[in-house]
């Protein structure tokens, strides 16, 4: 019978890799004499234990940009479909990671307003603020993305032809 043995090489890269930041997401908030406050919307596949077990994921943030996190600095992290986020403050920082303390979660609650939809297609919510129309047969989303469900819904409604007079 053969014994199974895992060392810490094999379950390092069995382990899952945090999505990195893109600097593009990264908001100042305020700034002040002593620290900054800003806000990051995360992308999709982010979990809030990355916050904690990734500090490389900050890595193209903290790579030259202007918004380059520094130590006290504040953090809200925005989840990128809305459902979390997290406030923290910056412990360590340097050129290619950062590391806050203790974040505090939040869990947002679902949407209580419905999308609308159609028995064709469906408004969908893509994350970070934008919206687009989802055909419900394939998931193909057939619209380009607009700030607000109400423009979507108003696309939705020219994908269908309208009877002339």
């Amino acid at each position: 019978m053969a014994k199974t043995e895992l060392n810490n090489a094999d379950l390092k890269s069995a382990a899952r890799q945090a999505p990195e930041i893109d600097p593009a997401r990264v908001t100042l908030q305020y700034t002040g004499f002593a620290w900054r406050e800003y806000q990051v919307v995360v992308p999709d596949g982010f979990v809030a234990a990355d916050l904690n077990e990734a500090p490389d994921a900050w890595r193209k943030i903290q790579s030259g940009g202007r918004n380059a996190f520094r130590k006290f600095d504040r953090v809200m992290v925005v989840a990128y479909d809305e459902s979390w986020l997290a406030e923290t403050i910056v412990a360590h920082a340097d050129h290619k990671s950062v590391v806050f303390a203790k974040p505090r979660i939040t869990t947002l609650p679902a949407r209580f307003d419905k999308l609308f939809e159609t028995e064709e297609y469906r408004v969908k919510f893509l994350g970070s603020g934008s919206y687009a129309v989802e055909r419900k047969r394939d998931g193909a989303i057939v619209t380009q993305p607009v700030a607000s469900s109400e423009l979507a819904a108003r696309d939705l409604n020219n994908l269908y032809p309208r009877k002339v007079a």
